[in-house]
């Protein structure tokens, strides 16, 4: 009993799937009556039979394609074609009489190929291959295919920019486009650019002059002109222009303006002097002495060279000296140590007096400093080296002075 049940179950169900309808003859009932109807003739039949054209493919079941089809024909591709044997299409109508009927799931079953015209419609992403016979004008549906939607990319490089220099926009991460459309707008909504690109060549340099925030916006078309609906846009900020200083500007505003306590030119001039004593007896003597100052390391490090002399206060023996130095000058803030070699000339005519090399050394602070220029007072210890016989005791001199760079 069960198996009887379940093989009339399956007897119902095959009942209910449509057979596919064979077509042997065609132009028996024509929907057009010309058995040699030319490409114009599709457009005519579009206009002169639009009421019945409506009628068949609401009774096919596609009456929202009317409208296209309607329309779209007057433009449409018309290829020749043949309708084969064994070949299948969704849909045909035809008249019988004047009534239009249609067949559903057909398959034309016929001897010989029939001569065709085909063409395609387009409608909400999706195609609409027709076909119709020469000998009878039956509009016919063969397929119908669903056109993959085209996706937006958009890429702004950089997002940030300065007037006059260039930004990079790209899709080339877009998908089944043909090409895309890219708007640059103001914060007005005014267009001040617009760019197409292709899958080919699917990235642009462009430049804005005009500093302030725009939006970029993109729209990728497919096929049957199809746009991209995701969204698609980004937002371009152009800045003002960063003046580019010279390196020689930077260097000289690094040392006139950034200094604080030491040399603050590159080469500085200097004029030294002051109240000395020279040991012996350590008869005071007034010195001077004028040089060159090289700064080395800013507000640390300094090189000097001076040379002059020195009068004694004092007659004979004593007698006037000249002496020179090379000293590296190391700051701590305002102050500073300084230490080199130099030379005096012989200070008295005795003979334990003796001219030579000196080891010098110096400790002092800025008193002020004016613009490019620096005051200070320093005291400084000559020691006798390397001359034989030029003892420490009999040959040094301490010395105070102020100096004057420039």
């Amino acid at each position: 009993m069960k198996k009887v049940l379940f093989l009339g179950l399956i007897f119902c169900f095959l009942l209910t799937i449509p057979a596919a309808e064979k077509v042997s003859r065609l132009g028996q009932h024509p929907f057009y009556k010309d058995k040699d109807i030319q490409p114009g003739d599709l457009k005519v039949i579009a206009v002169d039979k639009a009421g019945d054209v409506k009628m068949g493919f609401e009774e096919a079941g596609n009456g929202e394609l009317v409208f296209a089809f309607l329309e779209q024909i007057q433009k449409a591709d018309i290829q020749m074609t043949e309708l084969k044997p064994g070949d299948t299409l969704e849909w045909m109508f035809f008249k019988k009489g004047r009534k239009v009927n249609v067949k559903k799931d057909v398959v034309y079953d016929g001897k010989k190929p029939v001569a065709a015209y085909t063409f395609i419609i387009f409608r909400e992403g999706k195609t609409y291959e027709f076909i119709v016979p020469r000998i009878c004008g039956n509009i016919s549906l063969k397929n119908t295919r669903e056109i993959p939607a085209p996706v937006c990319a958009l890429n702004v490089t950089p997002n940030e920019v300065e007037a006059g220099k260039p930004v990079t926009i790209d899709t080339c991460a877009a998908q089944n486009t043909l090409k895309s459309t890219v708007e640059i707008k103001d914060a007005t909504g005014a267009v001040v650019k617009t760019i197409e690109l292709t899958p080919e060549n699917c990235s642009a340099e462009v430049t804005l002059d005009k500093v302030g925030e725009y939006s970029v916006v993109a729209v990728g078309e497919g096929q049957y002109a199809m746009k991209s609906s995701n969204p698609c846009e980004m937002t371009l900020k152009v800045t003002e222009v960063v003046p580019i200083v010279p390196v020689t500007a930077v260097t000289s505003a690094t040392r006139s303006g950034m200094g604080k306590y030491g040399t603050q030119k590159a080469l500085s001039f200097l004029i030294e002097g002051g109240p000395g004593l020279l040991k012996g007896t350590y008869t005071g003597m007034v010195w001077a002495r004028i040089g060159l100052q090289f700064n080395l390391v800013l507000d640390t490090l300094d090189f000097i060279l001076a040379a002059g002399g020195g009068i004694p206060v004092q007659g004979a023996p004593w007698k006037s000296i000249l002496m020179g130095n090379a000293l590296l000058n190391l700051h701590a803030g305002p102050a500073y140590v300084a230490g080199g070699l130099g030379f005096s000339t012989k200070d008295c005519d005795r003979e334990f007096k003796k001219g030579g090399i000196d080891l010098v050394g110096e400790v002092g602070i800025n008193l002020f400093k004016a613009d490019t220029s620096i005051g200070s007072i320093f005291g400084e210890l000559r020691a006798p080296v390397i001359t034989a016989d030029r003892g420490f005791e009999h040959n040094h001199k301490l010395l105070l002075g102020f100096r004057y760079i420039f």
